[in-house]
């Protein structure tokens, strides 16, 4: 097993775990320790970004580009990688930004270029940040149009979400609702398809703002994924439904 493809995971993952309480709850309740069945990530797509950008990271570690998805109705597109040791899949989407309005595309334009990736493991998972605090009224017009394109003015390249494999998806999310944890309130999939998947709603952080100002706003669920033997992908309707669950409510 490669050690410092395990370490980056394992780096990312306190950082992530560190904002998410419901992940720690999972962790919990499996006694410590789970399968992780994948992690994914949100980027912008422009030159020296997008897809492109995490997938080069993550093949220098032997990941390789396994599947390739695509979200019309949401302007995003999507690839996961698969690594050679069995190690967690990868999840990478990225917004088409020319698909959105004048206003939309000036307001991403704002998002710093994303810098080099370094080489050392400790400051690579540091790479893995928010940009500058977002300026509040661009982030709440650009939520309007995109709330994935908001999702990135206020977290960049921060982890969205782990994913927690388990044998029961309906059993973990009773367990999960019964330990206190706000869950989404369906499953995707039905029984006995290759997939089944259901999540946390997605933990609020408080953000900081231009200005200086404070708000909350959600930064990342915790995944839950049943899959069957020999389903290595996975499923387009299905991963377009859990985009929505960093949603705000009532946006």
């Amino acid at each position: 097993m490669s050690p410092d493809a395990t370490r980056l995971l394992d780096l990312l993952w306190e950082r992530y775990a560190a904002e998410v309480p419901y992940a720690r709850t999972f962790a919990q309740l499996s006694g410590g320790a789970f399968r992780n069945d994948h992690i994914a990530l949100r980027s912008l797509s422009r030159p020296g970004g997008g897809i492109a950008l995490f997938a080069r990271v993550f093949e220098r570690f032997g990941w390789k580009p396994a599947g390739q998805y695509t979200f019309p109705d949401t302007h995003l597109s999507a690839i996961y990688m698969a690594h050679p040791e069995g190690l967690p899949r990868v999840f990478i989407s990225e917004l088409h930004a020319d698909a959105l309005s004048a206003e939309a595309r000036r307001i991403l334009s704002t998002l710093p270029e994303d810098p080099p990736a370094p080489g050392s493991l400790e400051a690579l998972a540091d790479w893995f940040s928010a940009p500058p605090p977002p300026d509040e009224a661009a982030l709440l017009a650009l939520e309007k149009e995109s709330q994935y394109g908001a999702w990135l003015l206020a977290f960049g390249r921060k982890v969205n979400h782990f994913t927690g494999c388990v044998d029961d998806v309906e059993v973990w999310q009773r367990r999960m609702r019964e330990a206190g944890v706000p869950m989404k309130a369906d499953i995707e999939g039905e029984p006995g398809s290759p997939l089944r998947q259901t999540a946390t709603r997605a933990a609020p952080v408080t953000l900081r703002l231009r200005d200086g100002r404070t708000r909350d706003w959600p930064y990342a669920y915790f995944e839950i994924a049943q899959r069957s033997p020999g389903f290595d992908g996975f499923l387009g309707p299905q991963a377009r439904a859990l985009f929505d669950m960093t949603k705000r409510s009532g946006a």
